[in-house]
């Protein structure tokens, strides 16, 4: 009989890390929970990569933009927190 599975994927040993992605499967034993698991992320990866090729562009962004910092580029203006132009 199937039992639910919740299979959670993080990014290195830190207990706070947020889950890169989270799923709740039904599967006889761990390993079909952990081939469901991998074959929706295949899945995901696939589309991703399609909606690319469709769009034709790729945008990169450093790990500080990812993680929602900003940087300032040279020659760039930006706001400081008093709302001043720096």
């Amino acid at each position: 009989m199937p039992t639910p599975w919740v299979i959670e994927v993080r990014l290195g040993t830190r207990p706070d890390a947020a889950p890169l992605r989270r799923a709740v499967v039904e599967a006889e034993d761990e390993a079909a929970a952990l081939r469901l698991v991998l074959a929706q992320a295949e899945q995901d990866v696939s589309a991703a990569r399609a909606g690319l090729q469709d769009d034709g562009q790729e945008e990169v962004f450093s790990s500080a933009e990812a993680s929602g910092r900003s940087e300032h580029h040279a020659g760039e203006e930006h706001d400081d927190p008093a709302g001043n132009l720096v």
